[in-house]
């Protein structure tokens, strides 16, 4: 009869994680059954008991690279991107023959926009495993990033030559093929991905968002999310301040030649670029749950983000029409504040890091709660409306030091 951490790793095999915990936690002194309860953890996102696991494990043997490599994705997942680095670190100088821990740090590299190196580990990667999924699909990212386009598509059909059949794969296949452009093709295997794996968030993720890039607004704000995203914080900030200096010197410039009619598109052009990376998502979540296939792909955030922003937008129509109706400038308060937290407050629901998360939720309430309760403090309106605008324009800006 098989025993208990037998059966324990069989289910945690077989994917059933729960089950396989009960079964392992049986044998609490076994090495063997503490590192799979250690994984199943992990699986099931139980991050701080995963975590006791590894200090457990180390504890009585501090040479297994294995436990760094899982304490390493746990800081990956808990966005503590230097304790990764330290971990995967860690393990390699443990076993430096394993291609996962080279690919694992070379995403950690890409993640903080490092290309050259995090393509020199994948490579090494896959010298030690030509095969190595992991590193393949990471070398391919990593190509796109930077305008290797034709090895980058070499690496993808090696990817599905070798893979045909793993959902991860189809996935990072996708994710290439929306980044070159081509959102059709990326669709196809989204949707194969997800044929191969039906609880793969990140192909859904990924299918979603080609979904939406069947509207040529989304597909322009894609292809710049895209290439933003390439270029470091430094250079982000010279792009976004060199488009601000350009607007106000072109505002200027046509007001001083007695054009400023023709200023007027140019600073709705302007709004539409400074305010729209941030309403775009939760337009298109609005829309997309409306499509008969489309709102299945959508999860709890993203819908949350697209009925908040519908609802936002209604307000401001209702209470600017009762403003103009009336005259009674506690509703334009309202309608202004309502417009304004469109900017953050749906887009809060849309971010992974806790920080930013929070940042945003926390600003677009402050916004509407100037806006509600302002004017019963503040006897002058005008001041409320101006404090609005303000605390608008103040967000575009703290949130890019805060991402």
């Amino acid at each position: 009869m098989a025993s208990a951490v037998d059966r324990g790793i069989t289910l945690f095999e077989l994917g059933r994680y729960e089950e396989a915990a009960k079964q392992l936690s049986e044998n609490p002194a076994d090495f063997t059954a503490r590192y799979y309860l250690m994984l199943c953890y992990y699986n099931l996102n139980q991050y701080d008991r995963a975590e006791l696991m590894t200090a457990q494990l180390l504890a009585e043997d501090p040479n297994q690279p294995d436990v760094f490599f899982i304490k390493a994705q746990i800081a990956k997942q808990q966005d503590k991107h230097a304790d990764a680095q330290k971990f995967i670190d860690e393990a390699i100088s443990i076993d430096p023959e394993d291609a996962d821990y080279f690919g694992f740090k070379a995403g950690l590299l890409l993640d903080k926009k490092n290309y050259e190196e995090a393509l020199h580990l994948a490579n090494h990667g896959l010298s030690m495993d030509a095969k190595n999924s992991y590193c393949l699909n990471l070398r391919a990212q990593i190509l796109t990033k930077l305008d290797r386009k034709e090895e980058a598509s070499e690496t993808v059909e090696n990817i599905l030559y070798d893979n045909p059949e793993d959902s991860f794969s189809h996935t990072n296949v996708g994710w290439v093929a929306l980044e070159h452009g081509d959102h059709k093709k990326a669709m196809e295997h989204f949707r194969m991905a997800l044929q191969l794996n039906p609880n793969n968030e990140y192909a859904r993720n990924g299918m979603s968002t080609a979904l939406k890039a069947n509207n040529f607004i989304y597909r322009w704000h894609l292809k710049y999310a895209f290439w933003i995203s390439k270029q470091t914080g430094k250079n982000q900030w010279i792009f976004i301040i060199g488009i601000y200096l350009a607007y106000r010197f072109s505002v200027k410039l046509l007001g001083e030649a007695g054009l400023s009619v023709l200023a007027v598109p140019l600073i709705i052009a302007y709004l539409l670029f400074a305010l729209g990376g941030w309403m775009i998502d939760p337009i298109s979540n609005a829309i997309l749950s409306l499509d008969r296939n489309g709102k299945f792909l959508l999860d709890q955030n993203e819908k949350y983000s697209g009925i908040l922003i519908v609802t936002l937008a209604l307000t401001a129509l209702v209470t600017g029409s009762v403003f103009y109706a009336t005259g009674i400038a506690y509703f334009a308060a309202l309608g202004l504040a309502s417009l304004c937290a469109m900017v953050p407050l749906p887009n809060s629901f849309l971010r992974y890091s806790k920080t930013s998360r929070y940042f945003a939720l926390i600003y677009g309430l402050l916004i509407l709660l100037v806006g509600f309760v302002g004017p019963f403090i503040v006897k002058d309106t005008g001041s409320v409306l101006i404090a609005i605008i303000f605390m608008l324009v103040a967000f575009t800006w703290l949130d890019n030091i805060v991402k």
